[in-house]
């Protein structure tokens, strides 16, 4: 149902504004139309779906982005401070295959997680990715790994396999 996912929303902006205001209630002159406004742009730009979440996957995948932020972080660290670690930047061209709105959000946020990547650009349903070293095919499977992860997040089937050409 939709109206979970609104209801969800609704007062994750209302409490961010509590938090925010420390609390004091005598804000809501001020605080109530910036929370309407926030929530039809919200709304506007990306308007409530389904998803199913469950608790297990938040926490995996919470776990994953963890463990991610410290490797890319110590990885990013180390190049920058042995100068005889190899960078050769490459750009490469990823198909999304998650759904547009949160899925493809949160994949693209995720992307900086893996050591060395960053989300560049996007050209329709194609993700131009950055990478500070050439991996080739260890890349591509990692990009897929991580589509794998965020579609579980959102109780998405696993996007279809990537026909290989010989």
């Amino acid at each position: 149902m939709a109206w979970k996912s609104a209801l969800a929303r609704v007062a994750f902006v209302c409490i961010s504004w509590w938090a925010l205001c420390d609390g004091d209630l005598s804000s809501i002159t001020f605080g109530a139309p910036v929370v309407t406004a926030v929530l039809v742009v919200s709304f506007m730009l990306s308007p409530p779906r389904e998803y199913s979440w469950r608790l297990l996957d938040i926490a995996r995948f919470a776990v994953f982005f963890l463990v991610g932020s410290v490797q890319g972080g110590f990885d990013v660290a180390r190049r920058a401070l042995a100068p005889s670690l190899p960078i050769s930047p490459v750009f490469i061209r990823y198909r999304l295959r998650l759904p547009a709105g949160a899925p493809c959000t949160v994949f693209r946020l995720t992307l900086s997680l893996m050591p060395g990547t960053l989300n560049a650009d996007v050209l329709g349903d194609e993700l131009v990715v950055h990478s500070l070293v050439d991996r080739g095919e260890v890349l591509q499977h990692e990009l897929e790994d991580l589509e794998r992860r965020v579609s579980r997040l959102f109780g998405l089937p696993p996007p279809p396999r990537e026909a290989t050409h010989a």
